[in-house]
């Protein structure tokens, strides 16, 4: 009887267990590294030090963008072996941190035959949403590969963006992926083409993270939370991801968070059982996919970490928006 009783208790503490645990995060990749200087050392001292590194160690750092010399944020190509040397090195103390410069990608999954109705606005009841609102007053950041005006987004809203990729204020896509997610969020609505958006009355700010490829770095979708924060956006929205935590993209999180922004990022679509970063942070909404007939997408990633999931596309149905490519399904 105290066998069968200790036995219970186990395995009631295991169940307990299982139900809370957080997940494995995954590990990232990354080919740069982030060394976030203190802001209480000064400019000179901090050029000294970049000096310095750049005659150790043959390469020098940089910073990240424009955006960057007002939190010291410097960033330098390297791996591992040069992480770990500059984490021990003597100027390890004037900085706030060194870490990888994880690279987050977009989040897609292979295309279909096209279909000709949007199911996901019909799952999320949208036309009764509508009767309350359609996103006027409303910002929205897509920070993603930038958004193209193509000709069903010719009526839609944009307030002023910027390129982290290029450096340069017009945020244009040449993947299709960031004009697609855009086309979601507010698509030109009952203009008697292509295809419907969700508030299709808000302003999109678009900012430009990741490059044709699909990938880009923590450092830049960091400064483009930031921006995000500092120039009147109401809503975030990231559909991308990676492996590995970063302190750099955690405090963007946390300023956009403290200015009253809601951010939003998929969870990822590996089929993993917790979800990616930037989705797995604290004041991130994750959001997991869901296909046509409202259950989980095969490919969806769940778990710790998410929060809401919705329509993502499955197999069994895709969501058809305009892009670059006319059309593109995800």
């Amino acid at each position: 009887m105290k066998k069968f009783f200790l036995l219970c208790l186990f395995l009631i503490g295991l169940g307990w267990a299982i139900s809370n645990f957080p997940g494995l995060a995954t590990q990232g990749t990354y080919d740069s590294i982030v060394l976030d200087f203190r802001e209480d050392i000064g400019n000179a001292e901090i050029a000294k030090q970049v000096e310095t590194i750049a005659q150790q160690y043959k390469i020098a750092p940089q910073l990240n963008s424009e955006f960057s010399a007002g939190d010291n944020v410097y960033v330098v190509k390297g791996d591992r072996t040069l992480l770990n040397a500059l984490r021990k090195s003597n100027f390890a103390k004037d900085t706030e941190y060194i870490e990888p410069n994880y690279v987050y990608n977009i989040f897609e999954i292979p295309n279909d035959p096209m279909y000709n109705k949007q199911w996901n606005l019909r799952s999320i009841n949208v036309e009764a949403a509508w009767n309350e609102t359609k996103g006027s007053g409303t910002t929205v950041a897509v920070i993603d590969t930038g958004i193209t005006p193509v000709a069903d987004l010719k009526e839609t809203k944009f307030v002023p963006g910027y390129d982290f990729v290029n450096d340069r204020a017009e945020a244009y896509d040449d993947n299709g992926h960031g004009t697609h997610v855009a086309g979601t969020v507010a698509q030109s609505t009952n203009n008697n083409y292509g295809v419907a958006g969700i508030a299709y009355e808000a302003a999109l700010m678009p900012l430009k993270v990741l490059s044709g490829s699909g990938g880009g770095t923590v450092s830049d979708i960091a400064e483009a939370i930031k921006f995000a924060a500092d120039n009147g956006a109401d809503v975030i929205n990231m559909s991308l991801g990676g492996g590995g935590e970063s302190q750099l993209m955690a405090e963007a999180i946390d300023y956009a968070h403290s200015k009253g922004v809601v951010i939003v990022a998929a969870a990822g679509n590996s089929g993993d059982s917790s979800a990616s970063y930037p989705a797995r942070y604290p004041h991130v909404i994750g959001v997991s996919a869901l296909g046509p007939d409202d259950e989980k997408a095969g490919y969806s990633n769940f778990g710790a970490g998410v929060d809401i999931s919705a329509p993502g596309g499955s197999e069994n149905g895709k969501i058809l928006q305009s892009t670059i490519c006319l059309l593109y399904t995800s």
